[in-house]
């Protein structure tokens, strides 16, 4: 029996449709496997003050600062996906401790990458960069390229640069990176707490301390001491005071300082205008809350008392001391607390 030539094109004519619409033998085959890296960290951490005593003692998950120190412990983990479903996992934490200076406009920091919890993660190399902000340069020291699950450590050097009577502030922020052959790469970003550096403190003709940084955040504690007999009058007055007033400014609530002179002299003038001063040589009227704080100059929430004048300017000596050292700045919170 001869077979026609118009079956054999209706056959070939059948199979270039099969092969066009995909339902050729080859449909069997299974689409290419893609693999890629998703990282998440811990969404919230915790801001805990402490004293520079505590302050080494870091909690995952938590940021604890003091004026010039930080320690942060973040939480992470990085997940191996093929076609959207995990195969592999790695958990660890990454913990960082950075030390300011007060005088100095560079710092450093260490950090480590802690030891990985690996499942089926294997070859999973990471790297660092960090950022400075605006007017601060960074060095970064770290095995770039090291593969996840031995502990890593690394530093970041910092150099400010501010100009005369200014401030710049910012957080560090900090990028980490990770890669595996064939993965498509991840990553997260996260922010040290937020530092500030200035050049402010001049007098009229040159600077009075050198520039340097602190955690503004952070509110630090002025104290005099009753048993100090160069300051024992202002001392007991203001205990007296914070004890009197509601809210216990500078005790329960903070302090905040300003630096206007025409504004610290309406809150002095406010507070002892009318308080008689017996002899104005030997005695001085003090007044809490201080006059140089935004919450002086108000007689229905304030204190005034007539002491030496010795007492209240060597108090007052004091506390300008004590705006320098830790650069307290226009419109900082500080407490104020009596021993």
């Amino acid at each position: 029996m001869r077979i026609s030539t118009p079956k054999k094109a209706a056959i070939g004519t059948a199979l270039g449709t099969l092969l066009l619409t995909g339902t050729s033998v080859t449909a069997a085959q299974a689409a290419p496997a893609t693999y890629s890296i998703t990282v998440t960290r811990t969404p919230a951490v915790k801001t805990v003050y402490a004293s520079t005593a505590t302050a080494a003692s870091c909690r995952l998950n938590t940021i604890t600062i003091t004026r010039t120190s930080m320690c942060m412990d973040v939480g992470a983990r990085v997940d191996l996906l093929k076609n959207g479903k995990p195969v592999g996992s790695a958990t660890f934490d990454v913990k960082h401790n950075m030390t300011l200076k007060t005088n100095k406009l560079k710092w450093a920091e260490s950090f480590t990458v802690g030891k990985a919890t690996l499942v089926n993660a294997g070859g999973v190399r990471i790297n660092v960069s960090v950022g400075g902000g605006k007017g601060v340069k960074t060095a970064v020291k770290f095995p770039q390229g090291s593969t996840l699950g031995p502990a890593h450590k690394g530093t970041v050097g910092y150099a400010a640069s501010v100009g005369k009577k200014k401030q710049i502030a910012s957080p560090a922020s900090y990028r980490f990176s990770f890669t595996k052959p064939g993965y498509t790469p991840g990553g997260f970003t996260y922010n040290s707490a937020k530092y500030r550096c200035d050049d402010m403190f001049w007098g009229p003709k040159k600077r009075t301390k050198n520039p340097g940084c602190v955690f503004p955040s952070f509110s630090p504690v002025f104290t005099l001491s009753r048993s100090d007999a160069q300051v024992k009058q202002s001392a007991n007055h203001i205990l007296d005071a914070q004890n009197k007033i509601t809210g216990h400014p500078g005790a329960s609530t903070p302090l905040h300082r300003i630096t206007s002179q025409k504004t610290i002299d309406a809150h002095r003038k406010a507070m002892c205008a009318k308080v008689h001063n017996p002899d104005p040589k030997k005695y001085d009227c003090d007044e809490y809350p201080f006059a140089a704080s935004k919450e002086g100059g108000d007689p229905s929430r304030g204190s005034t008392r007539i002491i030496s004048a010795s007492d209240n300017r060597s108090a007052g000596a004091r506390l300008g001391g004590f705006y320098k050292i830790q650069r307290v700045l226009n419109g900082d919170s500080y407490y104020v607390r009596i021993k």
